[in-house]
């Protein structure tokens, strides 16, 4: 089980890096049901058990866990963030700090959008904290590839050292 791909950042100037993309499988079967859950009926003790799995796809290069923050609307509808609780649960497991190194910096959620409006993607902005660090950006869904794409970003305009992306579930591999 697992899925990955690696793909090109282009960043500000024309620089380029790579952005590795981890997942625990396809979002189907049992790891849909267990993000619907998380996300839209307030299960969130499925974040935990999740966490635990997602320990495996973690690179051991990790120097801190951060999280693709949701929407402000979503954080409100829900009253938590599914990611955050993925994030802290998986440093847990995994005895590597975890911290809000990221700041939404547009309202407008992913889910719901068509496949142009998810590309436009959610911007974000970076703590000086991942300055010098391999961070690892925590979400539960990879879709487009476009939030974890932005969050990527923003962290390597931070100088960050190295970025990946692991999630529970991706709709493509």
């Amino acid at each position: 089980m697992g899925t990955h791909r690696t793909e090109t950042l282009v960043l500000h100037g024309g620089r380029t890096a790579l952005l590795e993309i981890r997942a625990l499988g396809l979002f189907e079967g049992e790891l849909r049901e267990a993000v619907i859950g998380l996300k839209y009926r307030n299960e969130r003790r499925q974040a935990q058990v999740l966490a635990g799995l997602m320990s495996s796809i973690l690179p051991t290069s990790t120097d801190v866990i951060t999280w693709a923050p949701t929407s402000a609307q979503r954080m409100r509808e829900r009253g938590y963030d599914q990611a955050e609780l993925l994030a802290r649960h998986l440093a847990a497991h995994v005895d590597v700090p975890w911290s809000r190194l990221l700041r939404r910096l547009d309202g407008a959620g992913q889910t719901g959008r068509t496949r142009a409006q998810r590309l436009a993607a959610p911007r974000f902005v970076a703590a000086p904290f991942a300055r010098g660090r391999n961070v690892c950006v925590v979400d539960d869904v990879v879709t487009t590839g476009a939030t974890i794409r932005a969050a990527a970003g923003a962290l390597l305009v931070a100088s960050a050292v190295s970025v990946c992306g692991a999630c529970v579930a991706t709709v493509n591999s």
